[in-house]
């Protein structure tokens, strides 16, 4: 990826929003309303666009309400504690209460940005369908046909590009919407929206020496805003979608070691910054997990008559993300401080395919 900014025009796809929570008025997203309003950078967008976003903040109000209600009835207990500040969680929120904030913050963002609508209906659909039968990008996988909202809405973009001489950036996690901006010389893809403020803050000129002094206190507390992220880590909730989350647990988490992978400036002055950083994380994490397959089953009563465990324990490799902002009061090296170290994740996830089984022990009645 190129370290200049080349263009001012960008398309962000949906997944680019949703990696970022859909959080329009704050961090990425605020910062690059900002922009937007400023006019330093130009939005494209479609009404499909808008329309997934809409159907996708729908669909997480409602999901969001279902888990609402699991956890009022799970923490039922808390009802003894209203002095809590936890006890709001017996508010009652509908899903349609949810999804009209969502909603207002997202026109909102739209307003603000001056976005502008391309309109599909210049696409020439032959162009398309050529792609879909010759499986070329975005066409890719068994599913091809959930792929022609995508091919429509680049296409129309990429027209755009093409008609006013200017590249456009591609925002998007979507691997097939990669692969599409590869075959076109005027596209450029970035996989996230930070990677894209960072191009913009590095190029303005009155920025530079300020970005280089936030560098450079970035390296001066580097040390301490490990340790920091190291604590705030360990302190934290851990899952994986591998396991079975009525049997299974992880009931133990060692942090081996800290590094920051990869870093990405969202806002610069000459008495703060913030940073979207990407922390490497190598951690064991010790697993109970059910073993049905050594567990006694009664065929009379059609259950188990006990349920053995064993535990395991996986070494992983992560990489979490988090919104660091750092105050530098007066421009004073000295005066610098971390304000701020927010994860965008409230609960850690932790990938099968980024770990290694170090050891399993399989569990008799005594534990042992």
């Amino acid at each position: 990826m190129s370290t200049e900014l080349e263009s001012r025009l960008v398309f962000i796809d949906t997944s680019a929003y949703e990696s970022k929570n859909y959080q329009f008025n704050e961090h990425a997203l605020g910062k690059l309303c900002n922009f937007l309003e400023s006019e330093r950078l130009h939005l494209l967008i479609t009404q499909i666009t808008i329309d997934e976003i809409k159907a996708h903040l729908s669909l997480k109000s409602e999901e969001s309400a279902r888990a609402i209600k699991k956890i009022q009835r799970d923490a039922m207990f808390l009802r003894n504690a209203p002095a809590l500040a936890c006890y709001g969680i017996f508010e009652k929120v509908k899903a349609e209460e949810i999804y009209q904030i969502a909603l207002a913050s997202f026109e909102e963002f739209l307003g603000k940005s001056s976005a502008e609508i391309v309109d599909i209906k210049n696409v020439d659909a032959s162009i398309v369908f050529d792609k879909y039968f010759k499986s070329e990008p975005p066409f890719g996988g068994a599913n091809k046909k959930s792929e022609f909202p995508d091919a429509f809405v680049l296409e129309a973009v990429a027209k755009v590009s093409r008609d006013r001489g200017h590249p456009l950036y591609i925002i998007s996690d979507d691997s097939d919407m990669e692969k599409y901006a590869d075959t076109l010389d005027n596209l450029i893809h970035l996989k996230r929206v930070d990677e894209l403020l960072d191009l913009v803050v590095r190029k303005e000129e009155e920025l530079k020496e300020p970005v280089k002094f936030a560098d450079s206190i970035l390296e001066q507390l580097e040390e301490g805003l490990i340790e920091n992220a190291k604590e705030k880590i360990g302190l934290s909730e851990f899952y994986s979608d591998d396991m079975n989350e009525f049997d299974d647990e992880i009931y133990q988490i060692d942090i081996e070691s800290v590094c920051i992978s990869h870093k990405n400036i969202i806002s610069v002055s000459d008495k703060n910054v913030e940073y979207e950083i990407d922390f490497e994380v190598v951690l064991k994490a010790y697993y109970s997990i059910a073993d049905y397959g050594r567990s006694p089953w009664d065929p009379e009563d059609r259950v188990y008559m006990f349920v053995l465990r064993n535990d395991i324990v996986k070494k992983h490799t992560e990489v979490f993300s988090a919104y660091v902002s750092i105050d530098y009061m007066d421009g004073i090296r000295a005066n610098a401080e971390i304000l701020e170290l927010e994860f965008t994740e409230s609960v850690f996830e932790l990938n099968e395919d980024n770990s290694e089984i170090i050891s399993v022990k399989h569990l008799d009645l005594s534990g042992e």
